[in-house]
């Protein structure tokens, strides 16, 4: 809290400012609230922070470095000190470097979670403020809508009876009522699921229930997700650590037993055996893998104000297939505005009348909710008086059951006023029954005329790109009257509510990098297809109720071959997604801004909440769009295939490097006993290592093709490269140890057989740091290396400054001192195998089924073009072929929860490399309301989102 006051103690009711005695909906003075802030203080709870040391030491730490500490006492057991000084030194610097790196990031990241705070409507001097969560002091008066996360213990005043969801502290996964049996107190870190109230700050920060639990349990557990594509990577690095150790044994007998290096010198022989295993390690992975996240999740929100609250999702991103989208406040603009002349009043009613009805209906304190914001504006435009008029009671919006319900004071008078879908409000029972309190037919719904004329006007505005609200009124307490209430049907409110600027470009691009996307809407099916004719999607939208009713045998095709979906519950959203993630095995996204959309957010891999999301909907998402404009899920496509590309560039070449390592150095050893020095092979390692770190800064390039982590083919890739280059290494170093022409021999046994030469070991020393850092420029390009974007200069000078080291340390290490025609000799064939070797990995990405697909030459939108039904229908084929091609498996469909105690050590077989992610999110530092969505989750499950019924 720095240098805010801390709370003194648990909260005493009696310190808590009163209500307002006239009006409980004041709030509190200015004085009021100084008060509490220093009696209170403000309402977060400070979430411990590694401290740097640790940070540090962390480095130490992990599956890799844990094999290179053992390397280190078993060189200095067997007196080597000087192998023992080195692999200490790669420690080090590889700690050092993986510090730096990892600091920056952390404190890249710390940034970023600053964005991610939510805010909440508050009465504060009578008037209604939105203020960050982590304002509020007891005493404060605020307003819980649908999809709010309760930000602190809050007394409930008034409103409806809300329906709360209570999981994330009870389990229950039925909501709550408040008030009711389980009191007025509504928890914090719960979510509003339905209606909505004001209610009255009790308890904040560590005296809420969830804060006092939450500041034991944080700082003795760490939660961190781990990506499909690192689950691949850890299992290719444990099977070539296996393979090396097998081959280090082979070694280790070949040259004990048959060379008699056990008689002639022990601790020589192991070392030999061991530096193999060193150089097998590919200790710089988890710092490139590390980087790269940060990297790119900086780079989304400082150009694309996007904040990626799930490192991993950037992996899942590079993989996604399908889009599914809800419309208004995603692909609309949600800036709603009532077209006045457009309103249908039925008889009895005036146009002026309906707004009036409407905006009585409606809660001026809700600026976030576009419909209530666009009635509220539209009233005030008319210059009409409200007075007259209170409204005493509103049962708020509901999605289930789609309508609003106010109850109205008028003098002696009470007027109820119903507001929602105009089917509902014409029937409450229109598409399925619900459990609304209120059910009613208008008292005209056996008019047929009548409901001819209102479907029709409503199937007029909606086919013009309308969206349509009803309103009924009744006289009198529809709640007392019971089934003698009767309702009227007034008329509609018409809505304009028009595309992103920035969708139909959009669409365009994500149809180019080969993802479809699918509308999902609660809107009419006219609405639903005038909006996709204008955005640029196919208009093949089919009603929610044509999917619920379809038999299983079919439903799913119905999903694959529509373009979207209208008028659905929200639980059709959800179905929706898991069809196409469990049933079709596609990689799928969702957008959302609604509690509607949280299931299905939850449900995706990859959940995308857009500007001016609830609190439930950022809460179920990966990715957080800050500012308005859907252009940030583009670049999130391209830079997690960028990512990915690196990423994958780096494993195959890096596992390829320590193929190509441990069979020369093996099979030489096991012909000739020729042991490069096991210092330089340490050496060798660390300069591999190290100058590969810059291939997070890669200048890679997105490709139009979704890019999945498959185990397989990064094996056979690494394989591929590994054992082609070499089977050219030596042959290579074997047609040198017999070449005729003396002055370029190179001598493998030595005088006597008694060993190969300085001379032979530098020259195989100085080929093999050739070979590996030449193989990246090839596995990083996804076509012909000249034909291929340029390498970064970060990474070529890089490579280039190791290739001259190497170079001076072959030609002038005293034990060595290579021949200058020798590295000529080496250059050469290095130059031209790389070429051969390049050219020949086109037709074995061909043969695997790797070709990345076309390069996207520019993060630019494409400008949209107009295309008619039947090209739109052609080219949604070619994006389906290339969709089956996508395919992930069911085992690799989840994220995988690791549940970690901060106390104990830190499991040894993963890639570590999770203290940039506290509990396994962005966020380091969290308000109180904040801490359910991130509570300790089942080991090996997805991971958890926190998810309150649908909006």
């Amino acid at each position: 809290m720095g240098d805010d006051k801390q709370p003194e103690a648990p909260a005493d009711e009696s310190k808590i400012p009163p209500l307002n005695p006239e009006d409980p909906l004041f709030g509190l003075t200015d004085e009021q609230i100084k008060e509490s802030l220093s009696v209170f203080g403000k309402n977060e709870i400070v979430i411990p922070e590694t401290p740097l040391w640790k940070l540090f030491l962390k480095q130490f730490l992990g599956f890799l470095p844990i094999l290179i500490e053992l390397a280190a006492i078993v060189s200095i057991a067997v007196r080597d000190y000087t192998d023992f000084g080195i692999i200490l030194a790669m420690l080090v610097i590889n700690a050092c470097l993986g510090f730096h790196e990892e600091y920056k990031a952390k404190k890249s990241l710390d940034e970023l979670s600053h964005q991610l705070e939510s805010e909440v409507a508050v009465r504060r001097n009578g008037e209604t403020l939105q203020l960050n969560v982590k304002e509020l002091v007891p005493g404060d008066v605020v307003l819980l809508v649908g999809g709010t996360i309760v930000p602190a213990d809050t007394q409930w005043i008034k409103g409806d009876t809300v329906s709360v969801d209570t999981a994330p502290l009870t389990g229950e996964p039925i909501p709550r009522k408040y008030p009711g049996e389980h009191g007025d107190v509504i928890l914090s870190g719960t979510t509003v699921v339905a209606g909505e109230c004001y209610g009255r700050v009790m308890r904040t920060g560590e005296h809420t229930e969830i804060g006092n639990a939450q500041k034991e349990i944080m700082a003795d557990k760490t939660v961190s997700v781990v990506s499909v594509f690192q689950k691949k990577i850890m299992l290719v690095v444990q099977i070539l650590v296996s393979v090396s150790f097998a081959l280090v044994i082979a070694v280790l007998l070949v040259q004990g037993l048959y060379y008699n290096g056990f008689k002639i010198n022990v601790s020589q022989t192991i070392l030999d055996a061991l530096v193999i295993l060193i150089a097998s390690i590919p200790i710089a992975l988890p710092l490139v893998l590390q980087v790269n996240m940060a990297l790119g999740a900086s780079h989304l929100a400082t150009t694309y104000n996007a904040v990626v609250t799930s490192l991993p999702a950037l992996q899942d991103i590079a993989s996604m297939s399908m889009l599914c989208s809800d419309k208004t406040g995603t692909l609309t603009t949600a800036n709603m505005s009532i077209i006045t002349d457009q309103i249908f009043a039925s008889d009895g009613f005036t146009a002026e009348e309906v707004i009036l009805y409407g905006f009585l209906c409606s809660n001026a304190d809700k600026k976030d909710d576009p419909i209530d914001r666009a009635i509220v504006s539209a009233f005030n435009d008319t210059g009409n008086s409200k007075d007259g008029y209170v409204q005493t009671e509103i049962i708020g919006f509901n999605p289930s059951v789609k309508r609003v319900v106010a109850f109205i004071k008028s003098g002696d008078k009470t007027l109820t006023i119903a507001k929602g879908l105009p089917a509902k409000i014409l029937d409450t029972e229109a598409g399925a029954p619900d459990d609304h309190e209120l059910q009613w037919k208008v008292d005209k719904i056996n008019d047929h005329a009548f409901i001819k004329s209102v479907e029709a006007t409503d199937t007029d505005l909606s086919s013009s790109g309308y969206k349509t609200i009803a309103i009924a009124v009744c006289e009198g307490n529809a709640r007392e009257l019971g089934d003698a209430a009767v309702w009227k049907f007034a008329g509609l409110l018409p809505m304009l509510d028009p595309p992103r600027e920035d969708t139909p470009a959009t669409i365009e691009s994500l149809h180019h990098a080969n993802i479809s996307v699918k509308m999902i809407t609660g809107d009419h099916a006219n609405v639903g297809k005038e909006t996709s004719r204008l955005i640029g999607l196919g208009t093949n939208v089919l009603p929610g109720e044509e999917m619920r009713n379809a038999p299983s045998e079919t439903k799913n095709d119905i999903i694959w071959n529509a373009d979207g979906f209208a008028a659905v519950l929200p639980s059709d959203k959800r179905e929706i997604v898991l069809v196409l993630r469990n049933h079709f095995g596609l990689v799928t996204g969702m957008t959302g801004d609604g509690v509607n959309d949280a299931a299905a957010l939850s449900a995706a891999q990859v959940g995308i909440a857009v500007a001016g999301a609830t609190d439930a909907a950022k809460n179920a998402a990966d990715l957080i769009l800050t500012e308005e404009g859907l252009s940030p899920i583009y670049g999130a496509v391209l830079e997690s295939r960028r990512i990915f590309a690196r990423i994958k560039a780096y494993v195959v070449y890096r596992v390829a490097a320590s193929i190509v390592l441990v069979l020369t150095l093996s099979i030489v050893i096991f012909v000739t006993s020729c042991a490069v020095d096991s210092l330089m092979i340490i050496i060798l390692a660390l300069l591999n290592d190290v100058s590969m770190i810059p291939v997070a800064y890669d200048n890679a390039k997105a490709t139009t093709k979704p890019q999945l982590p498959v185990a397989k083919t990064l094996v056979l890739q690494s394989l591929f490269y590994g054992l082609v280059q070499a089977g050219l290494s030596l042959m290579f170093i074997f047609s040198m140890a017999n070449n005729r022409d003396e002055r370029f021999a190179i001598d493998l046994n030595g005088p006597n057989n008694e060993g190969c030469t300085g001379e032979a070991r530098g020259f195989i020393w100085f080929h093999l740091v050739m070979v590996t850092e030449l193989m990246i420029f090839s596995v990083r390009a996804p076509r012909f290396v000249l034909l291929s974007p340029p390498p970064s200069m970060y990474l070529a000078g890089s490579v280039l400054l190791t290739l001259i080291l190497g170079g001076l340390l072959a030609g002038f290490l005293q034990m060595w001192t290579v021949p200058g025609g020798d590295i000529g000799w080496i250059i050469l064939f290095n130059v031209a195998s790389f070429l051969v070797v390049d050219l020949m990995k086109l037709q074995f990405r061909k043969m695997i089924g790797e070709e990345p697909g076309d390069v996207i030459l520019s993060d630019d939108l494409l400008t949209p073009t107009t295309r008619t039904e039947t090209q739109k229908t052609v080219e949604k084929g070619e994006r389906y072929r290339t969709h089956r091609e996508s395919i992930v498996s069911v085992a690799d469909r989840n994220h995988v929860v690791e549940v970690k105690s901060k106390s104990g050590l830190p499991a040894f077989f993963s890639l570590g490399g999770e203290t940039m992610m506290d509990n396994g999110y962005v966020n380091v530092r969290k308000g109180v309301a904040g801490l359910a969505a991130s509570s300790v989750v089942p080991s090996g499950t997805r991971r958890t989102k926190q998810v309150s019924s649908p909006y």
